[in-house]
Parts: structure tokens; C-alpha cells; sequence
């Protein structure tokens, strides 16, 4: 069953709970004051999940290891001979 939390202006914040997620939940009805109210947004629970199901997640995080044949072709190395007269020791 979905909850949303919402805040009121005058109340402030009340949890709702609905049968289906479908249709717009973005504002509702204070149940003390019953006026209009905003919904506030919450990022995900993540403690709620699984350990495993967590540990997937972040590991879609990290950067990937390539092997060297998925890199393309090698790049060609700049010449070191090159004059720089503002850096100390050219």
C-alpha cells in the first residue's frame, strides 16, 4: 500500500495511504483542517531494501573495468622535446 506525505500550512505534515498508485498525488486535502496541501518529496529508502538488493545498487555506481582491447585503437604519444619557456628547467 503507497503513502505519501503531504504539509499543511497550518497542521503540517500528514501521511496518506492509498489503495493503487495510479492518478496524480501531487496535492490533498488536510485531514485536520482539510485544507489543500503540497506534497513532499523523500529520497528512497534505502535501508528498507535487502542487503544484496543494496550492494547491487551501489555497485552500479562504481566505473566499470575495460579491458584493454575495449578501448580502441592506442593513441599516439605526444613528443617530449617540445620547448615550454615558462616551465622551470627547458
Amino acid at each position: 500500500m503507497p503513502s505519501y506525505t503531504f504539509c499543511c500550512q497550518n497542521c503540517g505534515d500528514f501521511t496518506l495511504f492509498f489503495t493503487s498508485m495510479t492518478g496524480k498525488k501531487d496535492r490533498a486535502a488536510c485531514p485536520d483542517c482539510l485544507e489543500e496541501s503540497s506534497r513532499v518529496f523523500f529520497p528512497p529508502n534505502l535501508f528498507s531494501y535487502s542487503n544484496e538488493l543494496r550492494t547491487r545498487m551501489e555497485r552500479g555506481m562504481e566505473p566499470r573495468k575495460m579491458k584493454r582491447e575495449e578501448l580502441g585503437p592506442k593513441q599516439k604519444k605526444r613528443n617530449k622535446s617540445v620547448s615550454r619557456p615558462w616551465q622551470v628547467g627547458n
